[in-house]
């Protein structure tokens, strides 16, 4: 069992992970290279793993030693915002591990972060990709702070889950495919058409899914990419169809390089969730940035 752990050490242990090397760590630290050493022999001792693997002159971390990596983290950034809270000051420091889809980041996060960035001008942001997979350990292990879906429904009685706004999504196609001349697309119709999805962005295939499951209709061919921009690339070169939000791909159908299908069950939406663990003591810094998340987005609500 672990029984304590030493700031300079963690100070240490980042230091070599960011620089890859023992005798840079200890030039930067200003420290002996026995020192560095023997800081890292002991904190290995103390967690019972081994952090780093050493090859020669190189090192690379273990997979315990990435996974203490975001630990070591968020331990320093907590220190720091213990020294700031205490003194009073002003100029605020720490960090903020969160994850969010693609839709988010792209277009709903650029004016909150520039008005958060106003308040904090030296907090850290970890941006991940999102999945519902893992949420609920991450945030209870401290791993992630605050997470975000784009999902018609979730529920966890752990966390505390907050409805931001309507997401609408649409279903897109390329201009020629022979389905954009329909006044009245239905699901049957997509039947062999190769259904592009993301990888790393949430909910949107679960949605469509969903719908072809209830109609009892199966995926012709599946495309899985980890980029929306990507999906919208190569569907507008003529192939295949996707479901994505209405604001990612709003600048392409005004350019007419891609079409949105009517749907014949009508108009399609989701909703973007803010979620983090409830009974928690969360930092000042997170607060203020879910405040701003709320004050931002919220109003759109009723006007998307």
């Amino acid at each position: 069992m672990v029984k304590t752990l030493d700031i300079k050490q963690l100070y240490t242990f980042r230091t070599i992970a960011a620089l890859g090397s023992f005798n840079k760590a200890a030039d930067l630290l200003h420290y002996a290279q026995s020192t560095v050493s023997e800081q890292v022999k002991a904190l290995e001792g103390e967690l019972g793993v081994k952090l780093f693997n050493r090859d020669g002159k190189y090192i690379s971390l273990t997979p315990a030693g990435e996974l203490f990596l975001q630990y070591a983290q968020k331990m320093i950034n907590l220190e720091e915002e213990i020294r700031t809270e205490i003194k009073g000051s002003e100029d605020v420091h720490g960090s903020l591990s969160i994850r969010i889809p693609e839709t988010i980041s792209t277009y709903y996060l650029p004016p909150v972060l520039k008005i958060f960035k106003g308040h904090f001008p030296h907090v850290d942001f970890h941006f991940n990709s999102c999945s519902s997979l893992g949420l609920h350990e991450e945030l209870r292990s401290g791993i992630i702070n605050l997470a975000f879906l784009i999902t018609k429904d979730f529920r966890d009685v752990d966390l505390e889950t907050y409805t931001l706004m309507e997401v609408p999504l649409v279903m897109i196609t390329y201009p020629k495919n022979p389905i954009a001349a329909k006044s009245s697309v239905q699901l049957i119709d997509f039947k062999n058409e190769p259904v592009f999805a993301t990888s790393s962005d949430c909910s949107y295939f679960k949605i469509l899914e969903e719908l072809f499951i209830n109609s009892k209709i199966k995926f012709s061919t599946l495309y899985r990419i980890n980029s929306i921009e990507a999906i919208k690339q190569n569907i507008a070169a003529g192939t295949g169809v996707a479901l994505l939000s209405k604001i990612s791909v709003h600048e392409e159908i005004s350019k007419g390089l891609l079409v949105e299908l009517p749907l014949e069950k009508g108009p399609l939406s989701a909703n973007m969730l803010m979620i983090r663990l409830k009974n928690k003591w969360h930092p000042p810094i997170l607060e203020t940035f879910m405040k701003i998340m709320k004050e931002t987005l919220s109003p759109q609500l009723h006007s998307s």
